[in-house]
C-alpha cells in the first residue's frame, strides 16, 4: 500500500514540504502519547456540540472478574470526561492482527468486570496514587475538567462516575495506527447496538517529514444512526429545590427544609449541583467558603468538617467537633466525611445533631471575626 502523506506549507514563497505516513515502530509509543497528550482523542469529532474533555486517570488499570478478587484484566488507559463517563482505552499497532476480533471480546469483557467490580472510590483511590505519582493535584485538575467553583462540585463529579459505572454509561475506544475494515465495522455495529455505551475507533497517524512529525487523530464507527439513537448522559443543569425533594422521603424532604431555612437565617450560602445541593459560609467576602454540608437525594447528608479549617479551625477543634457529633449515635464514618442517611426513626436526633454542628460554626466565625 502506497504510504499517505500531509504537506506543511513553509518559507515565504509558500512551498510544500512533504511529510510521509510511518507506523509507529512500538505500541508503548502510541501509548505514551495518549497517557501524556489525552487530547489526541479528538473530542470535538465525538461530540461536536459539546466536545468532550479528558482527564486519564490511570495507566494499565487492573480489573478483577469477581468481588474481591485478583486483577485479571488490565486496561491500557482509563479516561474520564467532563460528565464523568469512564473512557475505556486500548491500543494495538495495525501490525498485531488482534487488532481486529480478538480486541473486541477482550475490550468487552474489560467493559462487563469494570463496570461491576470496581467502584466509584476504587477508581478514586487509583487516580489519587496515579496523580502523586506523576506530581499532579488530582482535584485542581478534575476543577478545570468541569470548570467547577466548588468543592461540592468535585463530589458530585465522583458521584456522577459511580452513577455512570451502576448504568453501564460508558465510552470504550479502539485506538490504532490505522483501523482495519472488520474492526471498523464491529465497531459501527456495536455503536449501533448499544444504547448506554458508546464504541469507537480512533485511528492515530503518524507523519515524518524532514525536520518533523505530525500527528492525526480521526474517530471513526460513530455512525449518523448511531448519533441520531443515542445520545449519551451530557451535562445535565443542575437542580432545584422540588425537583430535588421529590426525591426525598417525607421525613427527608422535612430535614432538607430545616437545613435551608436555618442556612437563610444565619446567611449561609447554599449551592445546588447537578444531584444536590452543599451550605457553606465564611470569614469575609474575600475568603474561602467551607462547605460544610452536602445533601443529596433519597435522604442522604454528609457532613465534611475539614473544610472548616478555611474558617480558621485547628485541627483539634475539627476533632472535637467530629467526635461529639459522632456520640449523637446516626452518623458512620467515611474517609473525609460523616454520613447519615435520614429515616423516621433518626430524624429528631438528626436535627438535634445539626443545630450542635451549627453553634460549633457560630462559635468559630465569632472567635475569629
Amino acid at each position: 500500500m502506497t504510504a499517505g502523506k500531509i504537506f506543511i506549507i513553509s518559507g515565504k514563497e509558500g512551498a510544500l514540504s512533504p511529510m510521509t505516513e510511518k507506523n509507529f515502530d512500538k505500541e508503548d509509543i502510541l501509548q505514551e502519547l495518549l497517557a501524556n497528550y489525552p487530547d489526541l482523542l479528538p473530542g470535538d469529532q465525538i461530540d461536536p456540540e459539546d466536545p468532550r474533555r479528558w482527564i486519564l486517570i490511570a495507566r494499565e488499570l487492573g480489573i478483577p472478574d469477581e468481588e474481591e478478587g485478583s486483577e485479571s484484566f488490565s486496561l491500557d488507559h482509563l479516561l474520564l470526561d467532563q460528565d464523568g463517563i469512564p473512557t475505556f482505552i486500548e491500543c494495538k499497532r495495525s501490525s498485531d492482527t488482534r487488532a481486529r476480533r480478538e480486541v473486541v471480546a477482550q475490550m468487552l469483557d474489560y467493559a462487563a468486570n469494570g463496570t461491576k467490580y470496581w467502584g466509584m472510590e476504587k477508581l478514586r483511590q487509583k487516580a489519587a496514587e496515579y496523580a502523586q505519582k506523576s506530581n499532579r493535584s488530582l482535584d485542581d485538575e478534575i476543577k478545570a475538567l468541569i470548570e467547577a467553583k466548588d468543592s461540592m462540585e468535585i463530589e458530585e463529579f465522583w458521584k456522577r462516575v459511580e452513577s455512570n459505572l451502576k448504568d453501564g454509561t460508558v465510552r470504550l475506544i479502539f485506538v490504532s495506527d490505522e483501523i482495519h475494515k472488520e474492526l471498523r465495522r464491529l465497531t459501527e455495529f456495536l455503536n449501533e447496538q448499544m444504547m448506554n455505551t458508546e464504541v469507537l475507533a480512533i485511528e492515530v497517524k503518524q507523519f515524518v517529514g524532514e525536520k518533523h512529525k505530525a500527528i492525526v487523530p480521526r474517530v471513526l464507527g460513530l455512525t449518523e444512526s448511531a448519533r441520531t439513537l443515542k445520545k449519551p448522559a451530557r451535562a445535565k443543569g443542575k437542580t432545584n429545590l422540588e425537583e430535588f425533594l421529590s426525591k426525598c422521603t417525607p421525613e427527608g424532604a422535612g430535614y432538607f427544609k430545616f437545613i435551608l431555612e436555618e442556612a437563610e437565617r444565619r446567611v449561609q450560602s447554599v449551592r445546588w449541583g447537578v444531584t444536590g445541593f452543599s451550605v457553606g459560609t465564611s470569614l469575609g467576602p474575600d475568603e474561602p467558603r467551607a462547605s460544610f454540608v452536602m445533601c443529596y437525594p433519597k435522604n442522604r447528608v454528609e457532613i465534611w468538617l475539614g473544610y472548616l479549617e478555611y474558617l480558621r479551625a485547628s485541627s483539634d477543634e475539627i476533632q472535637s467537633i467530629s467526635n461529639e457529633l459522632m456520640k449523637f449515635g446516626i452518623f458512620r464514618e467515611s474517609q473525609k466525611a460523616i454520613l447519615v442517611r435520614v429515616t423516621e426513626q433518626n430524624y429528631k436526633r438528626a436535627v438535634e445533631a445539626y443545630q450542635h454542628l451549627l453553634s460549633k460554626i457560630d462559635a468559630i466565625l465569632k472567635k475569629h471575626s
